[in-house]
């Protein structure tokens, strides 16, 4: 699987969020622990430059947080729709400010909210929740259900929820072959239609940050991140507006 990264996706916004730090959830662990690290944190987050995450912005570019006591609250949708649908609340609210949503690979996003929360000198905090599609969760839920999981541990394990297969469903890439974690359960479940015994591959969910703790536990480099819908239609976005090639001049 050869993927591009979209350069749109590559906008600098002065801001930051980071990802929610779940534990790993309580008596569900994602993978058996490797004693070698493989790859530092900071190259597991860089796999997640093909998970497009939209954010409301005014008309410059800069976020529209909500603001809660000392905190500033800024989601983060894995789904452009869910964005849509909250400009347009945001607009009826607010037709003073002309606001829009922009697309932001989720580890540029993560990097840049340390930078955010180490400038901000009045003891405010942004917290910016990574938002799954309600489908999603609900399947998450009801798989870790099954797995014998009480209510409170999954409220206080799952953030957001990530899918893969026991063993694990792998694709072919560049590097090799590796296997994939999912954001979006019909991903997966497409991704199952088109394989071979697939009935031995059972899914599992976890959090997205139990999924990045193990990939760095791991022992060699062998997980990647399936891009969502939105990265690929991002993708044709860009090929579609890119200038056609200028002619070569003729001697």
């Amino acid at each position: 699987m050869s993927l591009r990264r979209p350069a749109g996706l590559r906008r600098s916004l002065r801001w930051c969020l980071s990802l929610a730090a779940a534990p790993l959830l309580a008596g569900a662990p994602l993978l058996a622990t490797a004693p070698v690290l493989a790859i530092p944190e900071a190259e597991a987050i860089k796999k997640l430059a093909v998970i497009p995450v939209f954010v409301l912005t005014n008309a410059q570019g800069v976020p529209l947080p909500i603001p809660r006591d000392k905190t500033l609250i800024l989601p983060l949708y894995l789904d452009r729709k869910q964005a849509d649908n909250e400009l347009a609340n945001f607009n009826k609210a607010n037709p003073q400010i002309k606001a829009q949503v922009l697309p932001i690979p989720l580890n540029i996003a993560n990097e840049k909210v340390e930078e955010l929360n180490k400038q901000l000198k009045d003891g405010r905090t942004l917290v910016a929740p990574v938002v799954s599609r309600d489908q999603d969760r609900q399947q998450a839920v009801a798989i870790l259900k099954k797995q014998g999981l009480s209510d409170k541990q999954i409220q206080d394990g799952l953030t957001t929820p990530v899918f893969f297969t026991k063993p694990f469903l792998t694709i072919n890439t560049p590097q090799g072959q590796r296997g994939v974690f999912f954001f979006r359960y019909d991903d997966l479940q497409k991704a199952l239609a088109g394989t071979p015994d697939a009935t031995k591959l059972e899914p599992q969910a976890a959090a997205l940050t139990a999924a990045l703790r193990e990939i760095v536990k791991a022992k060699d480099d062998v997980f990647v991140f399936f891009p969502t819908p939105d990265y690929f239609a991002l993708v044709q976005q860009q090929q579609k507006a890119a200038p056609a090639a200028a002619p070569t001049a003729k001697p």
